[in-house]
């Protein structure tokens, strides 16, 4: 059971505001809501044979569909399409859309509702399988559907009643996307697939046919990012892949029958589509796109983020804006440090401003020596590495690790996060206090912890990384850390600014050790922490990999702990019943730094764990004496 927190109207406000201003963080490249009833003269359609139907200017409320999900003041106005369903002639036949004159590159969304509708009841009748077809990437000048081999573009079909052997199928180009070679959320493409993913997401009721989207409005979103491409349907990842060529292309909707059959009755099997847009950043509200905003000029992006200024702080010394300041802050002073007396001279004049805030921590108006010994005071404390300005972010690097074994996954983990690919908010470790009397004198201790559990990419764009004892040790040992004790995770949650209500996800439904299961419980809790800014120490996220004396007895095994209920009560009592190999989307990897305070004076937390008179500061389990897996 998830408990949710208790909000105050402060909170609340915070929320609000946050939520409209992620309402506002779009800009809207293309749009039809296909209303006007004109749309047709604006796309072009392709098709395999002569037998569809491309209708841009349907009234699905004549078929008793009610309104779409996106559509204002009750509008029922949207694109049908059928194949295979004008004559009596049983053939397969397949049907493109695209917009005209339109093309997207970079980073955007492809967003739409859909509703899937078939003949016969539950799990359709005769002829009842057809696919609906969405794409990106696409030239626009071929019909794509599953039989044809020169289909383009990165694009999805599903079917509406589950008829099919494969119903959820990604590809790229005529290229089927496999399960074995990972990417499927639901471990399968067959909608009752293992673990009832697909049951989960569309049950019976409201849906007609368990595990099929069919006969219902579906919220549809193709996501394009960082040479990563997601298929997501009513906000469930459902496949996500890399692919760099999705550079330049069209939007395609499509419907397609790949079956020689013919639905009875034929008009009864149809999608349609409705509220169509494409969306991409738009972090100061101007619905302008930020890219189109620094390309025109009317946006400065002095320190090359992709982000117009006006919408982050360029803090003293984190010239990249990945919030921190470290050695890729140092190289911008080879563009403006010019010398005492001179000011910089820059390829955009408009930037002196720019560098002058961030780097001249001398306020004498200069960028010079001076200044490069300031920024060694500035640099932010932590043991991680500089982040490379080319790592890849977190909807990238998921996309990369989806189809890996566990121990190649875990091999990247620990390249990225050595490789100092983690956020700029985990950097700065944060205290933590506690006191108790030993031997009749009180003590107070204070160690220092990691904001957050261990994640991969930049602070716009970071997953939290699940890994096992096998290589959360050495990641720990490499940093100078450890992992936490039972009662230092209690402590932490108590003394969390930030304390979320846990979101736990099924095993029944989805296999819990998927990479696409850890990147679906991060979005899960990034929705919760929403209003909350990062940085912030945060609890109530996951169980956390613990160390305890019982290691020592069971030296095959992972120790888990914490998950805690906003009563502060853990879902999980410390548990020693996997082995070490194990891992799943519960699991968090928070570090402790090894240095710590006692009563003002620095000791190891290994040597204070040892110690059989200290050790209450950081155990209840009495002398930690092994300190690691």
């Amino acid at each position: 059971m998830s408990v949710r927190p208790q909000i105050s109207l402060v909170a609340a406000l915070t929320l609000l505001v946050a939520a409209q201003a992620a309402a506002q963080s779009e800009a809207v490249l293309f749009a039809d809501d296909f209303d006007g009833g004109n749309s047709g003269q604006n796309w072009t359609v392709r098709s395999y044979g002569t037998d569809y139907v491309a209708d841009f200017a349907f009234d699905y409320s004549t078929r008793g569909i009610p309104s779409a999900p996106h559509s204002i003041g009750g509008s029922t106005i949207g694109l049908r399409m059928l194949a295979n369903a004008n004559d009596s002639t049983a053939a397969t036949d397949a049907v493109s859309a695209y917009p005209l004159a339109t093309n997207f590159t970079g980073d955007y969304s492809l967003k739409f509702d859909m509703w899937i509708n078939y003949s016969g009841g539950a799990g359709g009748g005769t002829g009842s399988t057809q696919f609906s077809t969405a794409g990106v990437n696409h030239s626009g000048t071929r019909v794509v559907w599953p039989l044809n081999a020169a289909s383009d573009g990165l694009w999805n079909a599903v079917t509406g009643e589950g008829g099919a052997a494969d119903d959820y199928c990604a590809y790229s180009g005529p290229t089927l996307l496999s399960v074995t070679a990972g990417g499927y959320a639901g471990s399968s493409r067959n909608h009752t697939g293992g673990y009832n993913f697909y049951q989960n997401l569309f049950p019976a009721p409201p849906f007609e046919t368990v595990g099929a989207p069919g006969k219902q409005w579906v919220q549809v979103e193709i996501r394009v990012r960082g040479g990563s491409t997601e298929w997501r349907l009513n906000d469930r990842l459902i496949t996500i892949r890399v692919d760099t060529s999705a550079t330049f292309g069209n939007i395609m909707l499509g419907q397609a029958d790949t079956y020689s059959s013919i639905a009875v009755p034929s008009q009864d099997t149809f999608v349609i589509y409705d509220n169509v847009r494409v969306v991409t950043h738009d972090c100061n509200g101007n619905d302008v796109s930020d890219a189109q905003d620094i390309a025109a000029g009317t946006s400065l992006d002095c320190n090359a983020t992709g982000v117009p200024d006006e919408c982050e702080t360029i803090a003293a010394g984190d010239f990249d804006g990945d919030g921190d300041v470290d050695g890729a802050d140092l190289l911008s002073f080879n563009v403006c440090m010019d010398g005492p007396g001179l000011t910089p001279t820059l390829p955009n004049p408009s930037c002196a401003g720019a560098y002058l805030a961030a780097h001249d921590f001398t306020c004498d108006g200069f960028v010079d020596l001076a200044d490069v010994a300031c920024l060694q005071l500035h640099s932010t404390p932590g043991p991680f590495a500089a982040r490379s300005a080319s790592a890849p972010r977190a909807a990238r690097f998921m996309a990369e690790v989806a189809s890996l074994t566990l121990t190649n996954r875990e091999t990247r983990i620990t390249q990225e996060v050595l490789g100092g690919n983690v956020p700029g908010f985990l950097r700065t470790f944060v205290p933590i206090t506690v006191t108790a009397t030993i031997g009749g004198t009180p003590t107070t201790a204070t160690y220092y912890v990691a904001p957050d559990y261990v994640c991969i990419g930049h602070n716009d764009d970071f997953v939290r990384v699940p890994m096992t004892p096998l290589i959360a040790q050495p990641i720990a040992d490499a940093l100078g850390c450890l992992l936490p004790t039972r009662k230092m995770v209690n402590d932490i949650w108590v003394a969390a600014t930030v304390k979320l209500a846990p979101a736990p996800i099924s095993p029944t439904y989805v296999d819990i050790m998927l990479a696409t299961t850890h990147y679906r419980h991060n979005d899960m809790v990034e929705a919760q922490r929403q209003g909350y800014a990062l940085g912030p120490l945060i609890a109530g996220i996951k169980k956390d990999v613990v160390i305890t004396p019982q290691l020592l007895t069971h030296t095959n095994s992972v120790a888990i702990y914490g998950w805690h209920y906003q009563n502060g009560t853990p879902i999980q009592p410390l548990y020693l019943g996997h082995e070490k190999s194990y891992v799943d989307y519960s699991h968090g990897i928070r570090l402790v730094r090894n240095q710590m305070l006692v009563n003002g004076q620095v000791m190891s937390v290994a040597a204070v764990l040892a110690d059989p008179s200290l050790c209450v500061l950081l155990s209840d389990e009495g002398v930690v004496t092994q300190p690691h897996y």
